[in-house]
């Protein structure tokens, strides 16, 4: 009985992971279609979100029937709760993709503004927030949780001089830009609340590792 448990906890990590593999997919076309201002690409990531929420119906499904029929306790309900809450922010992430897809879809078929390189560079760093909060949970990995948190005050450093360059150089500066700035502020707080996601995950990996609550309270690493 304990086996088929254990297969059944497996079978959720191995979704999870499919589902991490297409919304860290989702963040790269997204910042694609931007930079190249492609909008069939950005139409085809918003199309792709159906099967993510599929994928995330599915892992809630599973959860469930794991508390239902289990009773699981300790580290195994840690472990449930953690996927549960992971599978939520994964889901939220996809959206914020889509988001920035649409975005994209406002400003393609006119100049681009400038040239985009902070924008890359933070949707670079919150990728890698993706990747190393997913591997920490599938690792169960406390330390590689905590880098994906304190990697988020540079998330937010990086928006902010995102933010001050478009409205100092474009929005005060040429009304005609406004519109296509305005877009690419909305795309970087995007990416700052997908690095708000990732730092969730990692708060839940920690207690799932060690039953040791961070949130809000990251002095207590």
């Amino acid at each position: 009985m304990y086996r088929h448990f254990e297969d059944e906890l497996e079978d959720i990590k191995n979704t999870i992971l499919k589902m991490s593999a297409y919304v860290e997919e989702e963040i790269e076309n997204s910042i694609k279609a931007l930079k190249n201002l492609d909008p069939e690409l950005a139409k085809k990531t918003i199309e792709k979100d159906r099967e993510i929420d599929r994928i995330e119906i599915s892992v809630d499904e599973k959860c469930a029937e794991i508390i239902l029929r289990h009773h699981p306790l300790a580290g195994d309900l840690r472990f449930v709760l953690a996927a549960l809450k992971l599978n939520n922010d994964l889901e939220r992430i996809a959206d914020l993709a889509v988001d920035i897809a649409e975005r994209t879809l406002e400003i393609s078929g006119r100049p681009p503004l400038k040239e985009l390189v902070k924008i890359p560079q933070l949707a670079g760093l919150v990728k890698l927030m993706l990747k190393n909060s997913v591997e920490a949970f599938t690792n169960r990995d406390y330390e590689l949780a905590k880098k994906v948190i304190l990697s988020d005050a540079r998330v937010n450093s990086i928006r902010d001089e995102i933010m001050a360059e478009l409205t100092e150089n474009f929005i005060k500066k040429d009304p005609a830009a406004a519109e296509r700035a305005l877009a690419l502020i909305l795309i970087s707080r995007h990416l700052e609340r997908i690095g708000d996601h990732c730092v969730n995950i990692a708060e839940d990996i920690i207690y799932m590792v060690s039953a040791k609550i961070v949130k809000h309270h990251h002095e207590e690493f």
